[in-house]
């Protein structure tokens, strides 16, 4: 027979097992937290309680963007990407708030809005976006009026775009980019992407199933100047895009692509190859 000073022994251990399994459950949820899921087909968006300094996908089979507090994510590139992997996504916000996150791919995600607190991340003291990567408004300027050293354009629609300067700013590479809307209707920027793009050309000596497929590398603003998402109708603006410095091969050529939002179709797309960086001053 059970004695009662035993009973109640029993009676504290279970209790304290209920109590660790309870916190085990919770710790995971946290974790599962941290873990989203995005598809081609709906847009998965990440809402932070602070503006976004830096943002970067492990992976190019997945798009990422971002407005203020704001990030979108979704797959483009489904039929290069393995459906039992996953991918990482790394925020940086301007305060120094770090998230990393794993992205999985899923047809129906069960979610695509994910709210993410500060409290939940790593604080990093020494991040400083401000200091390190802001031009001040003057050198934007100077900049901005410098005279054009190239110019690589695109018109449609009533739309032109054109890149009409490359500066290099010690370890960093400015572009500058115009966008005149000519037309009646207010332009508002879906995304602006830098791609870093290596195309092989067709052997005929060799299989249809060995042939190389366009590869690309987004490239990442270490920061903007001057930037926008809107364009009012008859008027222009000018963009400055800073990298850190890189330069292409010469199977490479660096695509700047600028897409209306989901209200419009209008897009622009430039090429710049290797000689438009060693050209330009």
């Amino acid at each position: 027979m059970i004695s009662m000073k035993n009973f109640y022994i029993f009676i504290f251990i279970s209790s304290f097992l209920t109590a660790i399994n309870g916190m085990h459950s919770q710790h995971k949820m946290e974790y599962l937290e941290r873990s989203i899921e995005v598809s081609d087909k709906l847009t998965t968006h990440l809402i932070f309680e602070e503006d976004i300094a830096y943002i970067d996908i492990g992976s190019s089979a997945f798009s990422v963007d971002k407005l203020k507090n704001v990030a979108k994510i979704k797959c483009n590139n489904f039929d290069n990407w393995d459906i039992n992997n996953r991918t990482n996504l790394t925020v940086i916000t301007k305060s120094g708030a770090y998230y990393s996150i794993w992205v999985y791919y899923a047809e129906t995600p069960k979610n695509t809005t994910y709210i993410y607190q500060s409290k939940d991340s790593y604080k990093l003291d020494s991040f400083d976006v401000l200091y390190h990567k802001k031009l001040d408004e003057k050198h934007c300027e100077n900049l901005i009026n410098k005279k054009a050293n190239i110019s690589k354009k695109d018109t449609n629609f009533k739309m032109k775009y054109q890149i009409d300067g490359i500066f290099y700013e010690k370890d960093k590479i400015v572009f500058r980019l115009k966008i005149e809307n000519k037309s009646k209707i207010i332009f508002s920027t879906d995304s602006i992407r830098f791609l870093l793009t290596t195309k092989k050309k067709f052997n005929i000596l060799k299989p249809l199933k060995k042939l190389n497929t366009i590869q690309f590398v987004e490239k990442t603003a270490a920061y903007v100047c001057n930037n926008t998402k809107d364009i009012p109708a008859n008027s222009e603006h000018t963009f400055l895009f800073a990298f850190n410095r890189f330069m292409p091969t010469k199977n490479e050529i660096l695509e700047v692509i600028i897409v209306e939002n989901n209200a419009g179709g209008r897009r622009g797309k430039l090429a710049i190859n290797i000689k438009n960086f060693l050209i330009s001053k």
